[in-house]
């Protein structure tokens, strides 16, 4: 069997060590990055079988760009990704998000949430915008809010790494 490696992208120090300390002492091989654009780089050597990503870093949106960047990169485009992050979401069904977006012009209407939709399925797609302002609709192979158990994050794992 071959240990299977994961990179860690977020900006939060003693955050992503301590996750780092329990992979690790879970058997899996584990490289770290602070930036997306680090991120990037650690991941064209480290050739990860995972990516756990944090969303706001550098900017905003840093990790859904990472996120997009990986998938239209021909070494990462069926790598899994998890996006784990304090970002504030609000979970939504297809008919909330159009409701969302038909309200966006209307004066007074604050659209600084991210939106996330799961599908019956287990699809995940957040709607969200980045810091120039342009909206994306993202899908994701999962998501998972901060604070999280050790527990539920090696469930997510697992699912995605079997061994």
């Amino acid at each position: 069997m071959t240990t299977k490696k994961i990179l860690l992208v977020d900006d939060d120090h003693d955050f992503i060590s301590a996750i780092a300390t329990m992979l690790t002492v879970k058997g899996y091989e584990i490289k770290i990055a602070y930036n997306s654009d680090e991120g990037y780089e650690v991941a064209q050597i480290f050739k990860p079988d995972l990516f756990i990503l944090d969303v706001n870093m550098e900017t905003n949106s840093a990790g859904f760009e990472l996120n997009k960047k990986l998938r239209s990169s021909a070494d990462f485009s069926s790598t899994p990704i998890i996006i784990l992050t304090g970002v504030d979401t609000m979970v939504a069904s297809n008919m909330i998000v159009d409701m969302y977006n038909e309200m966006e012009g209307i004066d007074g209407f604050k659209n600084d949430k991210v939106l996330k939709v799961r599908d019956a399925d287990g699809t995940v797609g957040v709607d969200y915008k980045t810091d120039s302002g342009q909206r994306y609709f993202l899908l994701l192979d999962s998501f998972i809010g901060k604070p999280v158990e050790s527990d539920q994050l090696l469930k997510e794992i697992k699912k995605f790494l079997k061994d």
